[in-house]
């Protein structure tokens, strides 16, 4: 008979890994091991290819954008390899620009397409190994047997989507000197491994084209009665992003209502409207207006929070100067503003700030360049141009106006 007095596994022990829970038991010994299903590891099940999904139907002009990538990928070209950078807002149209290039030219020009989400390593490293075990590459599929196969071909096109590194993808660019490609990301500074010649800002859609995107979007095309009141105030106050204005037909489609009532409703109820989920839109992007801001506003806080003091310091500057741009007009904001706030700051640190805008009471002398804050506030600005949450050029800068309604409603 067993003693009760003695433990009946002396050596237990318990350990925490990252995949579900499992039991293992020894003749001395059990091991409870839990495992975090949320994390995918090399070790995990490999989950299938998804295949490359088409460009919206409700796709609308872009042609200089269209025409931009055309002139650089055409066959016609020397045969090195050839790269290009699109980048600019979220929400601005980057990857369904990129979709509906490769509907138009994938299967006359490439061999293969290869599409990766670049948003970060561990997603590139998973795409790489999809594509090595679709292709049986290798018996255990891995981003290096993928990128070696890759490699030994030729006319294949690679988009990294939503790349957020310069660094990170350049660790995943096959070797050699065939193939093409192709990246979508936020920051401009990824045009160093494409060079600035092949780079291209994706901006606002034109006035005549955002006004056809939110007609074929709410399905209104050919209804005289619904377009009465000419759209072209909404699209303004949608900024002319696609895909606002695609949220925002998706709403007037399901709701019934005309261009008018909407911009009435938009007018006082913004945040919720490009905040709902429930009405993405054609695009099937994976995220509302606000709320791919909101990504990136959260990754922002991420690192000021993180152990790297330099990349913490430049994050907690970049929160403080977004909330300060939110109060600002926002076009021609000069970085005199904040030298001659500087000067002035001594001053008036310890008065009171009653009655004064909300924006005085973020500043601080590290943000106003006081005391060598002015490499702390460069490094806030180029976190925010990173995101494209502000635009820069000469040290003025600009924020989109429906990006400066979102920053005053979070």
């Amino acid at each position: 008979m067993v003693d009760p007095s003695l433990p009946m596994f002396p050596n237990a022990q318990i350990a925490a890994i990252t995949g579900g829970k499992f039991i293992t038991a020894g003749r001395d010994s059990i091991q409870n091991i839990y495992v975090n299903s949320n994390v995918s590891t090399t070790s995990d099940p490999i989950p299938p290819l998804p295949p490359l999904r088409a460009p919206s139907g409700l796709f609308t002009g872009r042609d200089d954008y269209l025409q931009a990538l055309t002139d650089c990928f055409s066959p016609k070209l020397d045969s090195e390899r050839k790269k290009f950078l699109l980048w600019g807002l979220g929400g601005i149209g980057k990857t369904q620009i990129c979709l509906k290039f490769i509907e138009r030219y994938g299967k006359k020009w490439f061999s293969d397409i290869f599409w990766i989400d670049g948003s970060s390593e561990d997603t590139i490293d998973l795409c790489l190994r999809q594509i090595a075990q679709k292709h049986k590459v290798d018996s255990t599929p891995s981003a290096e047997s993928a990128l070696e196969w890759i490699s030994n071909r030729n006319d294949w096109l690679m988009v990294f989507d939503n790349a957020n590194s310069g660094p990170v993808v350049e660790k995943f660019i096959p070797s050699g000197n065939g193939g093409s490609i192709l990246i979508t990301s936020r920051d401009k500074a990824l045009a160093r491994i494409t060079s600035g010649s092949h780079s291209c800002e994706v901006t606002e859609m034109e006035e005549e084209e955002a006004i056809a995107l939110l007609k074929k979007s709410a399905m209104v095309d050919n209804n005289p009665e619904a377009v009465a009141t000419a759209p072209g105030k909404l699209v303004e106050a949608l900024g002319w992003i696609p895909l606002a204005i695609d949220q925002a037909g998706a709403y007037i489609q399901s709701c019934r209502c005309g261009f008018d009532y909407y911009l009435e409703l938009f007018t006082n109820h913004s945040a919720q409207l490009l905040s709902g989920e429930e009405f993405k839109g054609a695009s099937r992007y994976q995220y509302s207006t606000y709320g791919t801001w909101d990504i990136s506003m959260e990754e922002i806080k991420h690192r000021a929070k993180g152990e790297n003091i330099a990349q913490s310091l430049a994050a907690k500057s970049a929160l403080i100067l977004h909330n300060i741009f939110a109060f600002l007009h926002h076009d021609n904001i000069s970085r005199d503003i904040f030298e001659n706030a500087a000067l002035n700051f001594r001053e008036s640190k310890d008065e009171g700030t009653n009655g004064l805008p909300q924006s005085i009471s973020l500043l601080n002398s590290e943000t106003l360049m006081l005391t060598g804050g002015a490499l702390q506030f460069e490094a806030g600005i180029k976190v925010l141009l990173s995101f494209s949450l502000i635009k820069g050029d000469e040290h003025l800068y600009s924020v989109h106006p429906l990006v400066q309604k979102w920053s005053r409603e979070r």
